[in-house]
């Protein structure tokens, strides 16, 4: 019987993780249930439900979700030597959000907890670049820009790009900020596309390229394509998404009626995982609404499976469900 089949009533939905069978359950530091032994995806919950209350946002608790879900994959119990198996002070490290769409962006707060575990693991916040397409999707996701004051810099890619490059058959170009770095922190949101089902770490970097629009033909298939370049791919440490609350239906444009709380930080170092646990944990949601499994196929994350980028198949996954 899974979890939230012996937990009251009134919890089950906020314990649901989908399929059983991919599901690593912890309590404490101790594993319960046996695990597939491919990619780790953490879902860290908060089982007060105080993370988001309305708009307002709980940081210490966000923060403790971070920390949690960065200790859980790194196999650390330390923030610090969590971020350092991923980061090291010498590191120039780039942080792209989701800013696109009002109320359907990263939140402050979860931003704000990453790039405190990045100075706790000692890069200098000088080396940090918090970043999106353009200042305006700072100011949609209601983060601050910061081009010349002290702590981290955070700022658009503006007109900033680099050499001109092939993502199938779409020609692109790729962040400056991104390609002067030597690591990529993804921060994608949990939430569906109108167009490709799922938009997730993958889609996130339609935010890295000045194009996006010519990336959504063929229910954006050529995302896959794109995070195969060798900037995204083998730049990326890590990917850590903010599930304060989902949006099930309607996206990637926030519709207040398909969103629900679920208090989590869902986090992998593998983006196609990530995201594949993402349409599952939606997938869920949209049965319970009585709604079909999908709001699009999302091609794009078999795609990306099919190109190397990282694992889909759910039953290869080691899914781990802690609630702190």
């Amino acid at each position: 019987m899974r979890t939230a089949d012996r937990r009251r009533v009134n919890r089950r939905e906020f314990l649901r993780q989908g399929s059983a069978a991919a599901v690593a359950v912890l309590a404490g530091n101790r594993l319960l249930e046996a695990a597939p032994t491919g990619p780790m995806v953490a879902i860290v919950r908060d089982k007060t439900l105080k993370s988001i209350e309305g708009n307002k946002v709980d940081a210490d608790v966000v923060q403790r979700l971070v920390d949690k879900a960065v200790m859980t994959l790194a196999g650390k119990d330390d923030v610090a030597k969590a971020w350092a198996v991923y980061v090291s002070p010498k590191d120039r490290v780039a942080v792209k959000f989701n800013g696109l769409f009002r109320n359907a962006t990263t939140h402050p707060e979860v931003i704000r907890a990453v790039t405190n575990g990045l100075l706790k693991a000692g890069v200098d916040p000088a080396k940090i670049v918090v970043y999106d397409r353009s200042d305006q999707d700072f100011g949609t996701a209601r983060v601050a820009v910061n081009r010349e004051g002290t702590g981290v810099p955070a700022y658009g890619t503006g007109n900033e790009y680099g050499s001109p490059t092939k993502a199938g058959p779409v020609s692109t170009k790729l962040s400056k900020i991104l390609t002067e770095s030597d690591v990529l922190i993804n921060l994608p949101v949990l939430k569906t596309h109108e167009i490709c089902g799922v938009t997730g770490a993958l889609k996130n970097h339609l935010g890295t390229v000045p194009n996006a629009g010519e990336f959504h033909g063929d229910g954006c298939l050529a995302v896959a394509d794109l995070n195969t370049l060798g900037p995204i791919k083998d730049k990326t440490r890590i990917c850590i998404a903010d599930g304060l609350y989902g949006l099930y239906h309607g996206g990637p444009v926030f519709k207040p009626q398909y969103r629900w709380d679920y208090h989590g930080i869902i986090a992998s170092v593998d983006p196609v995982a990530l995201d594949a646990t993402l349409e599952d944990i939606l997938k869920e949601k949209r049965l319970e609404k009585g709604m079909g499994p999908r709001h699009q196929p999302t091609t794009h994350i078999a795609r990306a499976a099919e190109l190397g980028v990282g694992v889909a198949d759910l039953t290869k996954i080691n899914r781990v469900a802690l609630e702190i």
